[in-house]
């Protein structure tokens, strides 16, 4: 019988229940922090977890984790997650997302025990610096989860193909994200 999480993107179905989504990265695009505090940018309520928030409010995403690898900034993430999107937004909750690392933890490999904590046929989005891109897309795709990662997806060929082969292992979707292309910024340069 067909694996009911397997996808083939030209047959792509919705899903009948929400999906569990884990989102990799905790920076200005997920959520609007930088290391410096909020984002002096039009990213300052992040964008990926906003969507994913408001997705859940719709009750078309269920369970939402999220990784980073310093445990210690987390608190203060939360916190101005609660203040920008929880404190503005009617029905947004902030508090429904599980994170990694613990809170007292600097862990460099918390993405390992968040797919782990997640399953097959579960989505996983990964806004994390480049060099890290393949090492945790592979660990999602081992799991059976589906991936987007933001561009490059990886930084040579041989990268890209070890992603591209372990998805079609996997019979996962594995999709680029080039959010920058709609920036104005760069639409500006193009039409110039």
């Amino acid at each position: 019988s067909k694996d009911p999480h397997a996808t083939d993107a030209r047959s792509f179905v919705m899903p009948s229940s929400p999906v569990n989504v884990c989102m990799f990265g905790t920076g200005e695009y997920t959520t609007g922090f930088t290391g410096k505090g909020a984002a002096n940018s039009d990213k300052s309520t992040g964008v990926v977890a906003l969507v994913l928030l408001d997705l859940r409010r719709r009750g078309l995403v269920a369970r939402l984790g999220m990784v980073g690898t310093n445990g210690k900034k987390l608190p203060t993430i939360r916190a101005h997650m609660q203040c920008v999107l929880g404190d503005v937004y009617a029905g947004i909750d902030p508090g429904c997302i599980e994170t990694w690392p613990s809170d007292d933890v600097i862990d460099p490999k918390a993405y390992e025990r968040a797919v782990a904590a997640f399953n097959p046929g579960d989505c996983a989005i990964i806004f994390t610096p480049d060099d890290t891109h393949v090492s945790i897309a592979s660990a999602c795709l081992e799991r059976g989860m589906h991936v987007m990662i933001t561009k490059p997806p990886a930084k040579t060929l041989e990268e890209h193909n070890h992603i591209a082969n372990a998805a079609l292992k996997a019979n996962r979707l594995c999709v680029v994200e080039v959010h920058k292309r709609f920036d104005p910024i760069y639409v500006d340069a193009r039409d110039r």
